[in-house]
């Protein structure tokens, strides 16, 4: 069956997204200082708000690379060993220097619109659109579901864990309290969630042979996916950018 349409943005090409954020994330660390990163992440966060993704996006932003960006740009600011005497903050035995504060601004700005454009490619592009994408590009079909395992595994194991301790609560067991209860409940359903990843592991591979994955044959897709005149467009505008940005910081550390 064909995707359905949502938006523009949801309906490109997966492999069209791909690159797009490929190149967000090469240009994250390429763009000299951290002005030109905020404005990639503000086009990021647009993209977000056109998508209709923006309000899982920013959830997921602030609650993982948000809270790294933080710190990192704490430590830097602190701990920075430049040349600049400028002092612009004074933490008890602690400083923070102009130069420390402006390096932690690149730093975290470069994780800001790397964590953004994959967080953005993944709150538009379902996981069996991406897979599918890759396949159709020659992608060998073991390694192509290697990369979906990959993706799965940690929302699986998170389910799981959490079906191990609605059952290690309803048998008494305290699992919610201040840090170190929660640790306590947390290292006995250890035991249990490897267990049962690996029993799922065997079965998925079961499944498979049962489904002739492995058979030497021309698999059958239920789903098709179109590449339209405008994925060839963005993705040649992405490369030019690309490539364009690449040349122009190689010649400016050489000369």
């Amino acid at each position: 069956m064909e995707k359905t349409k949502k938006n523009f943005i949801c309906s490109l090409y997966p492999t069209t997204k791909l690159i797009a954020c490929l190149s967000f994330v090469i240009l994250a660390f390429l763009l000299p200082t951290f002005v030109e990163r905020l404005f990639l992440l503000a086009i990021i966060h647009i993209l977000a708000i056109v998508s209709g993704t923006y309000k899982n996006f920013i959830k997921i932003s602030f609650l993982s690379v948000g809270i790294l960006t933080l710190f990192v740009l704490f430590i830097q600011s602190l701990f920075y060993q430049g040349e600049s005497t400028r002092i612009l903050m004074e933490l008890g035995i602690f400083s923070v220097k102009y130069e420390g504060f402006i390096h932690g601004l690149n730093l975290a700005s470069s994780i800001l619109v790397f964590g953004g454009a994959i967080l953005l490619f993944f709150q538009t592009t379902t996981i069996k659109d991406f897979i599918y994408s890759l396949e159709v590009s020659g992608l060998n079909s073991k390694a192509s579901y290697v990369i979906l395992a990959t993706l799965q595994m940690i929302p699986q194991m998170h389910k799981n864990s959490q079906v191990i301790m609605s059952a290690q609560k309803s048998r008494g067991v305290e699992t919610e309290g201040n840090l170190i209860v929660r640790a306590k409940a947390f290292l006995p359903i250890l035991a249990p969630l490897i267990l049962s990843s690996i029993a799922n592991t065997e079965e998925k591979a079961l499944t498979l042979e049962a489904r002739g994955f492995s058979a030497p044959v021309k698999k059958t897709q239920l789903m098709i996916l179109h590449k339209e005149k405008r994925d060839s467009v963005l993705v040649g505008f992405f490369l030019v950018l690309t490539v364009c940005t690449i040349v122009w910081r190689v010649a400016s550390w050489v000369i």
